[in-house]
């Protein structure tokens, strides 16, 4: 562990990645201290503790990967299918995005008889905090995150639930929560002395060299970190959606073009809740290509399917 004094004359402390056969000489009880959470309730405490000491755990992290790819790689088999439906599928079995029936009153933009949906929402733009912690995480959400770009990834803090939920059933991760998912619905309503240093900014959007940065975890699976076809075929999509995303970038000279062009002019046909013009969560139905009619407007439906959910 790292102490690094700030110029308000405090400390933090940053954490270090513990390697295959390293000894963990990280303090998680006093980088959350250092960071205001003192007095934060003992069991949520401990249930912090123990997912920071996971992320900092690359062994663990890695075999959670593994397992990530190969199940990813036979979802795919014998019929390709998108990261998207992956997520739809392993959320509405592990606690995920399990949405409401009534139509809900929220204090946000919404679309017309908006509910909150079954299935796994895509993000545009960056979200405020009260719409990411009052909406996406209170309600237990997965999400496509487009607004963060490929570097940080689409599917990032999903793969970091994917690995913290299947370490838990494993017994390799140990919480007092139920489930992973009642722990960030915990922590959504959690607020630290910082704003800008939430216990989800700590545990899940940090810029430690640890698997609590989501550009690790896109990094690594981008990397040759394991040279399995599984591993390749996972990490040929997470490359091609960079590709698609820099392009629209460079071609319009607008960052957030990609995002513009593949769901945010598709709003209409989407549950929302928005704010003003600057972002959104957007679900999308989900689409089954089973149900696809043929012959003459099966071309048609297929375009939107691959819009909505490359």
């Amino acid at each position: 562990m790292t102490i690094t004094h700030t110029a308000a004359g405090g400390i933090t402390m940053t954490l270090e990645l513990i390697r295959n056969g390293e000894t963990d000489t990280n303090d998680y009880e006093e980088h959350l201290d250092s960071f205001g959470y003192e007095t934060l309730e003992k069991s949520l405490k401990e249930d912090a503790k123990s997912i920071c000491q996971f992320f900092c755990n690359e062994e663990l992290v890695l075999q959670g990967l593994k397992k990530l790819v190969t199940q990813f790689y036979q979802f795919n088999q014998p019929e390709k299918k998108t990261l998207m439906q992956f997520f739809d599928g392993w959320g509405s079995k592990n606690h995920f995005n399990q949405g409401t029936t009534s139509n809900e009153k929220i204090p946000f933009e919404t679309s017309r008889n908006f509910h909150f949906p079954n299935h796994t929402p895509v993000l545009c733009g960056e979200l405020t905090a009260d719409l990411f912690n009052n909406v996406l995480l209170k309600q237990g959400y997965l999400s496509a995150d487009i607004g963060a770009g490929p570097k940080h990834g689409k599917w990032a803090h999903s793969i970091q639930f994917f690995l913290l939920e299947e370490a838990r059933k494993a017994g390799q991760l140990n919480l007092h929560a139920n489930n992973v998912c009642e722990f960030i619905k915990k922590i959504s309503q959690i607020h630290g002395q910082y704003e800008s240093l939430s216990l989800w900014s700590i545990l899940f959007d940090s810029f430690d060299e640890t698997f609590t940065c989501p550009n690790l975890i896109t990094q690594t699976l981008t990397s040759q970190w394991d040279n399995s076809k599984e591993a390749q075929f996972l990490a040929d999509r997470l490359n091609s959606f960079q590709k698609k995303f820099e392009k629209a970038a460079s071609t319009e000279n607008n960052y957030n073009a990609y995002a513009n062009k593949k769901y945010l002019s598709k709003i209409d046909k989407a549950n929302y809740v928005k704010y003003k013009d600057k972002c959104a969560i957007l679900w999308f139905a989900p689409q089954d290509k089973k149900t696809i009619p043929k012959p003459s407007s099966q071309e048609e439906l297929k375009q939107n399917q691959l819009s909505f959910l490359n």
